[in-house]
């Protein structure tokens, strides 16, 4: 059995102000190991990016964990100081965030910032440091190398940039790698090509990722394991296979008939009424009961945890683990 990289339990991630608490994330927990894929999926407000941090330790000001246990290769993260992360971060787990434009310095050229990445955490010369970014740079299917690497993000696409993104986030070989929805605002090919990228530096690396995206079809494909998140919550936890042969949640089934296809001759697709509640006012029963089609009056009282529906498959839905499949149609 591969390496455990990470070690998630119960964690709540909350922000609090003089008066109240509000929890961000709540009771995330899962496991991963060198050359998995894990998929965390949700909508926006769904409390996925936030679990991302939590790990990297880049929560904002006002959010902390309140409790729970974050292991990599058995060191608790949680509770080390700034300086101590700064050794972790980026050298042995890293991160791609999203709108890969954004999250580039404009006014320094790419070799200039994968340089300062690998100088940051290597002992090596200047010339070492060039180097290995233009090595990094042809390995993530940059075909100029050199070009790109004295040019400006803003001279650069979309696609480019967050090859450019992978590059830096892959420079100094770490074995835990964070992709915040990669493929945002991409067109369908080169999302593809992003896909296999990342699939290709699993391979070839041996690295564990974390894929966190808001389409279940990105994940189809990749994920070994895929959680679905709701409300800051865990709704499903199973392998690939499982959750698309038997998607057991409704809120799951609902994202899953949200995906445009060909081959069911219906032109209208199937639409979750309403928004993700915000984290000020969560319903106190399940998250989704304001949304769910087949919510009873205990869903709205009553917060269900997971429950295993078959080996390694679990939803945080009675109506579904009691019912199987009907419970969770629409």
């Amino acid at each position: 059995m591969s390496e455990l990289l990470l070690q998630v339990e119960d964690v709540r991630m909350v922000f609090r102000n003089k008066k109240q608490e509000f929890a961000a994330v709540d009771g995330l927990s899962f496991d991963l190991r060198r050359g998995e894929i894990l998929g965390i999926v949700g909508e926006s407000g769904s409390g996925k990016t936030m679990a991302s941090l939590s790990i990297m330790g880049l929560l904002p000001e006002q959010g902390e964990i309140a409790h729970g246990s974050i292991r990599y290769k058995g060191q608790e993260l949680i509770g080390l100081s700034d300086a101590e992360m700064c050794k972790i971060r980026g050298k042995e787990i890293s991160m791609i965030f999203q709108e890969p434009i954004m999250s580039l310095d404009q006014v320094f050229t790419v070799g200039s910032q994968l340089m300062e990445a690998i100088l940051a955490h290597e002992k090596v010369s200047r010339e070492e440091a060039k180097r290995r970014s233009l090595d990094t740079l042809q390995t993530v299917g940059i075909p100029s190398p050199e070009r790109v690497f004295s040019s400006y993000p803003f001279e650069l696409s979309g696609g480019m940039c967050q090859r450019v993104m992978i590059a830096i986030a892959l420079s100094c070989n770490p074995t835990l790698l964070i992709a915040d929805e990669p493929t945002t605002a991409l067109d369908v090919t080169v999302q593809a090509q992003i896909m296999d990228l990342l699939r290709q530096s699993r391979d070839q690396f041996d690295i564990g990722i974390i894929l966190i995206t808001h389409d279940l079809d990105v994940v189809k494909d990749m994920a070994d394991r895929i959680i679905v998140m709701y409300g800051g919550n865990m709704m499903e936890v199973a392998s690939r296979e499982q959750l698309f042969a038997n998607p057991s949640h409704p809120y799951t089934r609902g994202l899953l008939r949200s995906i445009p296809r060909l081959d069911t001759g219906d032109e209208r697709l199937f639409n979750i009424e309403g928004t993700v509640p915000d984290i000020r006012n969560m319903p106190s029963g399940c998250h989704f009961c304001t949304r769910c089609w087949n919510a009873e009056e205990r869903c709205r009282t009553e917060h269900p945890g997971l429950i295993e529906v078959e080996p390694g498959h679990f939803v945080a839905c009675r109506r579904a683990a009691e019912t199987g499949k009907e419970g969770a149609s629409s």
